[in-house]
């Protein structure tokens, strides 16, 4: 193992770059990369996974037509009820979870569903879209970010269409393709030979499957530089007119964070320090420390955002459907 922690950062940063260029890079490519014996890059690559430096590589349907997903954001009157019931359902519900703040529920359905109470957001879903963490600390994120704000110029604002939609789209997708899907959608680097024989699907054929899933699927993997445990999981949700000024903004974030689209707002799905919102002191000495409530302030004041809304997630359930 490297010798320090600093060692250990640099180190699962470069190969989580590798994973971003080819998220099946063999153990033997990825030692030659970082010029260290493959037994060794196998021990590194499990302690990243297992650790929660890098998550496992994993694959999501992009929005076409014949891959509906609908978002639900809402604030229910029992949401443990409504989880432990979602629980139970898994012929829709793709992913759902508990929350606390201005939604307490968060589900993912193949199909329409009433969720009830209080919706924040609900409609089709976008394609995802991650952000690669630059190689910097907390400190020095929020100052560039505040810097950014400070000078936006909205008459300087081009779009820049960084989240995708195909809703009026259909892809070709058979139940071969449907079937290699499942089996990756948690863990694309899994062996694909016990997968082959198992459904009976030919080689070539799933070949072909992993040349053209960039087309169909968005690949996500992710990166925490203090290990996934020492963040806290936001949910964000914006209205805004300059939803790549946004996206830029929240991507000089040094962890991974997911962006998507639901009914025109933009949803952050981010893993954020506890010092960066004030967490951890029921006293707070310096209210200059409340980074990203201040932050959104300012967003706010300078009208860059018309209205911000966030949970924190407590806990999620996924399945496989």
């Amino acid at each position: 193992m490297p010798q320090t922690l600093e060692d250990k950062k640099r180190l699962y940063r470069q190969i989580f770059f590798l994973l971003q260029e080819n998220p099946r890079m063999t153990i033997s490519s990825i030692a030659k990369k970082v010029q260290a014996k493959p037994a060794s890059v196998g021990n590194w690559l499990n302690d990243a996974f297992d650790q929660g430096f890098i998550t496992i590589p994993q694959i999501r349907k992009k929005s076409f037509q014949n891959f509906p997903e609908y978002m639900y954001i809402a604030k229910c009157e029992d949401p443990l009820e409504l989880f432990l019931q979602y629980t139970e359902d898994h012929q829709n519900i793709l992913c759902h979870a508990r929350m606390e703040g201005s939604a307490n529920i968060w589900a993912i359905s193949r199909k329409k569903i009433n969720i009830g109470g209080d919706i924040l957001v609900s409609g089709l879903r976008s394609d995802y879209h991650v952000s690669l963490p630059p190689n910097h600390s907390w400190k020095t994120a929020v100052k560039i970010m505040n810097e950014r704000v400070e000078n936006f110029n909205p008459d300087n604002y081009l779009p820049q269409n960084t989240i995708n939609t195909h809703w009026d789209e259909s892809i070709v997708w058979s139940k071969e393709d449907e079937i290699l899907f499942r089996e990756l959608k948690h863990n694309l680097r899994k062996p694909l030979t016990p997968i082959i024989r198992k459904h009976k699907i030919s080689g070539e054929k799933t070949w072909n499957w992993l040349e053209r899933l960039p087309e169909c699927c968005s690949i996500i993997t992710k990166y925490y530089p203090e290990a996934r445990s020492a963040y806290d999981p936001y949910l964000y949700i914006f209205e805004t007119d300059y939803e790549g000024f946004i996206i830029d903004l929240f991507s000089e974030l040094p962890t991974s964070s997911l962006f998507f689209k639901v009914s025109g707002k933009l949803a952050l799905y981010a893993f954020l320090g506890k010092k960066l919102l004030g967490k951890g002191n029921l006293l707070i000495s310096n209210v200059n420390k409340l980074y990203i409530p201040l932050l959104i302030r300012k967003l706010q004041k300078k009208r860059i955002i018309q209205k911000e809304e966030h949970s924190i997630v407590d806990y999620h359930w996924r399945k496989d459907v």
